[in-house]
């Protein structure tokens, strides 16, 4: 099954820290390196991982951090053919402080790129040979142009709210746009931030439902919920509790999420709740290891999955 991926896709500088610090405080840094990252392409890493033929498209500068991004995204498993380099251009960046206990915080620096694709850039008909579109609206002209393809095709659409409205706004995806995705995804995920924004609900699943109600999602709407695991609000309710572990590093733990739920939902054929599990054993397994991206497989998911930890 062929996936396309757009969204955020990045380098990020990781800054090891015996803590967060406080306002106006300190902090020792015990390590930094630069790691391969960005929610969207963190996903398609999972995704082809677990075995879907992952393409990636998104925008990027011709900077250094630009090209080190294709050499590790092709390391990783995914095709790049479909990412545009921009003259001149500042690719995306961020700095992620991480401390123990899994505790992160992030420092973005959009750069010139990452909003700014359009489809005149891509390939004409790119979606004919996809079978699944996934996005985070960031190039909200470009997200919008192949959605409407894919819906037109009768594929799916996965729309993730990696950043509630208040911040895309920031970036350049207006909040039209964001109404124009709900319209057309047939599958909405976002934490609780998300949800919050978009209805001002501070309960989420009174929030899933209103916004299921006003846009009659086809397969309905997920909340990933933290330590509440998560839930997918369809023709009824289905839930997955977390997994218990002792998290080294949170980053990127929605980002495999979806890229397991892409694979088990999409790919497999999975039920709903049987695909939350799995997608949420994808983040727990995530969180074992330093680094916003995982490679598992679906042997160790599922070896892990099995062993029962829940209650993360």
């Amino acid at each position: 099954m062929k996936l396309l991926s757009l969204g955020a896709i990045a380098m990020d500088i990781v800054l090891n820290s015996h803590e967060l610090p406080k306002d106006d405080g300190f902090a020792l840094i015990r390590q930094e390196e630069m790691l391969p990252g960005g929610s969207a392409s963190n996903v398609s890493v999972c995704a082809a991982n677990l075995g879907l033929e992952t393409y990636q498209t998104g925008k990027i500068g011709d900077d250094n951090i630009g090209e080190e991004f294709r050499r590790t995204l092709r390391l990783d498993g995914v095709d790049d053919q479909y990412v545009v380099t921009k003259e001149n251009g500042t690719t995306l960046h961020t700095y992620i402080i991480t401390a123990p206990g899994g505790k992160h915080c992030i420092f973005a620096n959009t750069g010139d790129t990452v909003c700014t694709l359009t489809m005149e850039e891509l390939p004409e008909g790119l979606m004919d040979g996809m079978d699944i579109f996934y996005n985070d609206m960031f190039s909200p002209q470009a997200a919008i142009g192949l959605a409407r393809q894919a819906r037109a095709q009768g594929k799916p659409v996965l729309y993730n709210m990696q950043c509630v409205p208040s911040f895309m706004e920031q970036c350049g995806t207006s909040r039209e746009d964001i109404e124009e995705m709900m319209g057309l995804c047939t599958v909405f995920v976002s934490g609780r931030d998300g949800y919050y924004e978009m209805t001002g609900e501070t309960d989420y699943r009174k929030a899933m439902q209103i916004l299921q109600d006003k846009y009659q999602i086809r397969d309905g709407v997920i909340c990933t919920a933290g330590a509440d695991g998560a839930v997918w609000l369809a023709d009824q309710v289905y839930e997955a509790p977390a997994f218990s572990i002792d998290p080294v590093d949170t980053t990127g733990a929605g980002d495999c999420f979806l890229g397991g739920l892409l694979y088990a939902y999409f790919s497999e054929g999975q039920e709903k709740e049987e695909a939350l599990s799995f997608a949420n054993a994808c983040a727990a397994v995530k969180c074992l290891q330093a680094g916003p991206r995982s490679r598992a497989d679906v042997k160790t998911i599922l070896a892990f999955k099995d062993s029962g930890k829940r209650d993360f």
